[in-house]
């Protein structure tokens, strides 16, 4: 992948994978190699596949969903995101599962917002299901960062930037109109 052969990394990740099939950084990197090709059927197929086989894969939905949205297949990358907060559901919210969430959450609005552009009479309006998303996000992430603080880990400043873009994304996109912040953390 670092020279730029993508075919030939792929053989090599595929190869690798079956020596030990439960390599998440393999998995992750077969996909990527198949978007790089260009070969977005066989790169949906593999996602698709892998998913079906293993669904606590939160990392690989995004990347199938990044896929579909570079695609514009916003209903199948509103599906696989939508599956993917299902299944964070099951697991218990420990602060690994609750950043996945925020970084689902994040994805999904950008969906809402790109199936929006896209409409031949858009102009800029509110898309209440981006903005609840976004709301969701917020909430998600103060929890994020309150376990930070708990566990004294060195993942708090990035985290507080994080709530800050998801702030900012809600102010600019829906700011109230009577001047309240209802939003701040």
């Amino acid at each position: 992948m670092d020279i730029q052969e993508p075919e030939e990394a792929i053989q090599y990740y595929e190869s690798a994978l079956k020596k030990d099939p439960d390599d998440l950084v393999l998995v992750r990197e077969v996909g990527k190699a198949l978007v790089m090709t260009h070969d977005y059927n066989r790169a949906i197929r593999y996602y698709e596949n892998t998913l079906r086989d293993d669904p606590k894969l939160f990392d690989l939905r995004n990347d199938l969903a990044e896929l579909y949205i570079k695609l514009k297949a916003y209903d199948d990358s509103k599906r696989v995101l939508i599956d993917a907060l299902k299944s964070i559901k099951d697991y218990k919210q420990d602060l690994e599962i609750k950043q996945k969430n925020v970084n689902t959450l994040m994805l999904l609005q950008k969906v809402y917002l790109e199936e929006d552009m896209q409409s031949p009479d858009w102009k800029f309006k509110e898309n209440e299901s981006a903005k609840q998303t976004l709301i969701q996000a917020s909430k998600t992430q103060a929890d994020v960062i309150e376990v930070c603080k708990e566990l004294a880990t060195d993942q708090l400043d990035g985290a507080k930037e994080l709530a800050g873009e998801i702030l900012y994304t809600l102010g600019m996109y829906y700011e109230e109109r009577d001047g309240s912040n209802e939003y701040a953390l």
